[in-house]
């Protein structure tokens, strides 16, 4: 087993290594393109109207961002994540995580990128850092289609802190010198996992909070320009599996 210096570095994805939220761009792509099934992409404004009147929590809107996916094929859903992906999201990898992926990787650390967003979109993200693992929401395939089941845990709040800790015993992965990057407050129980936090871009609350715990604060938003240099690509290397 590669030991990883028993150090990991967390990513969280959206808001904070990506400038955008991979699964509602990735369900916008399905629902603008027309790809989701009907009766699902009728129901998009309303799922929309009663998150903004505050009757769907961030949790149900991770869970909907998966379940939207429902009766699409399997091999289909992972072409349309690629092209999501280097159409809208490729543009918006912040330089600052890159900078830091990148010096994860060399360290020899366990380097995993976790989100609530769909598996696919995720996938695709982790492929281009070209990281160890990349973690989101997955739901069951039956007969090679999405189906609207869940598998747990969702990788959201405690459910993303149980996914990195079962990850961290698969690798003897010690979380007390293991890193967070994060701009969640969803977060929190991760953060509190971890031995060295670091908040990014918070909002106003979540920085104080921040301040008052000394978590250290950094601020990604210059977006990457181009793709990764393929000098680097060669040295970072990948484990997959």
């Amino acid at each position: 087993m590669i030991s990883f210096g028993r150090t990991a570095a967390i990513f969280d994805v959206d808001d904070s290594l990506l400038d955008g939220n991979a699964g509602t761009i990735f369900t916008w792509y399905l629902y603008s393109e027309k790809i989701m099934r009907p009766e699902m992409r009728s129901r998009i404004p309303r799922i929309i109207y009663e998150y903004a009147r505050r009757r769907l929590t961030e949790k149900d809107m991770v869970e909907l961002g998966s379940r939207c996916q429902q009766g699409l094929r399997a091999d289909e859903l992972k072409a349309h994540a690629h092209a999501c992906f280097h159409r809208h999201l490729r543009k918006r990898i912040t330089t600052g995580a890159v900078r830091q992926v990148r010096k994860h990787l060399l360290s020899g650390h366990l380097v995993v990128i976790a989100s609530g967003s769909p598996q696919y979109i995720i996938d695709e993200v982790g492929r281009h850092l070209r990281v160890h693992m990349a973690v989101g929401t997955r739901t069951r395939i039956v007969d090679g289609r999405v189906t609207d089941e869940i598998l747990p845990p969702v990788v959201f709040r405690d459910g993303k802190r149980a996914v990195v800790e079962r990850i961290a015993e698969q690798f003897d992965i010690d979380l007390g010198r293991s890193f967070l990057y994060s701009d969640s407050t969803a977060d929190t129980p991760l953060f509190e996992a971890i031995g060295n936090p670091v908040v990014v871009n918070p909002k106003a609350q979540f920085r104080a909070t921040a301040a008052r715990r000394g978590w250290d604060v950094v601020e990604w938003h210059e977006r990457t320009k181009g793709p990764l240099p393929p000098d680097d690509a060669a040295e970072w290397g990948s484990w997959d599996g």
